[in-house]
């Protein structure tokens, strides 16, 4: 029963994503993807003061693909960059109701485009980071 309200619940972010959409002048830009199976995800976040005001996402993917960047960027507002980048795939499986078993990479290909774009930024001294074709 819980596993297909989880199951709900991913088809309903695939078709009506939180935070998809386009964040003008971005403070970090990450793209990536995964060339075996198409799917896609790009990051955009606004960060004031090391946190993260705003996230958005775009690309494609399949539903849980989807889904799980529209839960990354939920998960992430609000938080410093330091703590965005401690949360873990386990932490992103148990928001997704724990039903990823076969799909891992499709879950966490926006998990590890994030974190990229997350380490890019710090290292850019808190500036703008833009980082391209990560592929996992």
């Amino acid at each position: 029963m819980a596993n297909e309200i989880y199951a709900e619940i991913i088809l309903d972010l695939y078709k009506n994503p939180a935070n998809r959409g386009i964040i003008e002048d971005p403070d970090v830009l990450a793209e990536g993807g995964n060339p075996s199976c198409g799917d896609h995800a790009i990051f955009m976040l606004k960060i004031n003061n090391g946190v993260i005001e705003d996230a958005k996402f775009s690309g494609n993917g399949c539903a849980i693909s989807v889904a799980s960047d529209s839960i990354l960027t939920e998960l992430i507002k609000g938080k410093k960059v330091s703590d965005a980048k401690k949360i873990s795939p386990q932490d992103l499986f148990s928001e997704m109701g724990n039903i990823i078993q076969t799909r891992i990479k499709c879950a966490t290909l926006g998990l590890i485009v994030l974190k990229k774009g997350l380490e890019a930024y710090e290292k850019s001294a808190k500036k703008k980071a833009i980082i391209r074709n990560i592929t996992i």
